[in-house]
């Protein structure tokens, strides 16, 4: 879900999650049970938003997993999450929230309901999002 007037993504259901990766106020919610990735969430200025025709990649299904010394509690930056940017196709319906450019080492994982996650050389490229916008 996107809320305009809040500007911000939420999960709905949401689940259980207690370590957090960060690309600006945007929160990847992590279990440190299964150390994999469960939903997306937060803060994300919709004025931001570059209008663009995406080209929506093909994916598997799978999961998320964060490899690594993360303790369940804490809060991690993306390293590079800075230069992201964010496109969205009104047409579609779809957000990307980082590198939209597909290459071929890119991997396109959808780890939750419309969320996908791109992964290039083990680290996170980008997030794809389909939200109903309100």
């Amino acid at each position: 879900m996107y809320y305009r007037d809040e500007n911000s993504f939420d999960f709905i259901p949401s689940n259980n999650t207690d370590i957090f990766l960060l690309a600006g106020y945007l929160h990847i919610g992590i279990d440190s049970e299964t150390m994999t990735a469960q939903q997306v969430w937060g803060l994300h200025p919709y004025e931001c938003w570059i209008k663009k025709t995406l080209d929506v990649p093909n994916f598997i299904l799978g999961e998320l997993m964060v490899e690594g010394d993360i303790v369940p509690g804490m809060t991690y930056r993306i390293e590079g999450c800075e230069n992201w940017t964010t496109e969205f196709d009104s047409e579609t319906g779809w957000v990307c929230i980082g590198e939209s450019k597909k290459i071929i080492n890119d991997l396109f994982i959808k780890f939750a309901d419309d969320t996908i996650a791109v992964i290039n050389n083990g680290k996170l490229k980008a997030l794809w999002l389909k939200p109903i916008i309100k």
